[in-house]
């Protein structure tokens, strides 16, 4: 633990806070689009490419219903997630949904649409893929291959041996490419930034309890390995949030809670 870590905290939440009159009015208004870093993040050397295509939808729960039964559930089954479940749930948490000219809209809010948040995915067990580590080419729709390997134990080892992420079907890792934010919205980005990891998760949450999938977020990651094995550099461009989704047996809900 740094030992200054409260005095740092403090002076960020000082440092990034506004009073009345304190800004110029209307400051953030006058972005320029044409001007912003880009939007979305492709890998030329990755080793496949697989287009995921518009999602298969099934009959979509009560959504009243869904949100008071909404559970974290972590006691993950060995059968493999389908493709489609995957496709699904990454388009409810990063698909497109209208052009706006000079940006996009996605299914998850994201402050002055700039959408910080890239997706990486440590697949295990998911039907059509071969396991390794992914990213999502938000653009083109379709998944990247970066490594070719079994993920498990890096992802085990990384959350300080937190079982259901060796478990898992897939492990989403969800990073920031701080420019996107930083360039319009200055010192109140990183807030921003994680605003937005918020909406991404939450999204992640509903549709894979709408799926039947257990979900569970995960804050607890040694996030500077994480970033290496990511092979980012954890400052431009560093991990902000986990999460980890798979196949439950779905009855009582304790069962399915935790790892037995």
């Amino acid at each position: 633990m740094h030992p200054e870590w409260q005095r740092i905290a403090n002076e960020f939440i000082q440092a990034t806070s506004y009073g009345v009159g304190e800004l110029e009015k209307g400051w953030a208004s006058r972005y320029d689009f044409s001007k912003r870093p880009a939007t979305y993040l492709r890998y030329e050397e990755a080793f496949v490419r697989i287009p995921l295509g518009k999602p298969d939808f099934p009959d979509s729960p009560n959504l009243w219903e869904l949100l008071g039964s909404r559970r974290s559930k972590r006691n993950f089954l060995a059968t493999p997630m389908t493709l489609n479940e995957l496709n699904i749930l990454l388009w409810g948490t990063q698909g497109i949904t209208a052009d706006m000219g000079d940006y996009q809209l996605r299914t998850t809010p994201s402050a002055g649409a700039l959408y910080p948040i890239e997706t990486y995915l440590l697949v295990n067990h998911v039907e059509g893929l071969e396991k390794g580590l992914y990213h999502l080419d938000v653009e083109n729709w379709q998944l990247e291959g970066l490594r070719r390997e079994d993920p498990a134990e890096s992802a085990y080892l990384f959350t300080e041996e937190q079982e259901m992420t060796r478990r898992a079907a897939v492990n989403f890792v969800w990073t920031a490419v701080v420019d996107r934010t930083k360039d319009k919205y200055k010192e109140r980005a990183y807030r921003y930034i994680w605003w937005d990891a918020g909406h991404v998760a939450q999204n992640l949450h509903v549709v894979a309890n709408g799926l039947g999938l257990g979900v569970s977020t995960v804050g607890h990651w040694m996030d500077r390995d994480m970033n290496r094995y990511l092979g980012i550099d954890g400052v431009a461009h560093l991990s902000v949030l986990m999460a980890s989704v798979g196949k439950i047996k779905g009855g009582d809900w304790l069962k399915d809670r935790r790892p037995e």
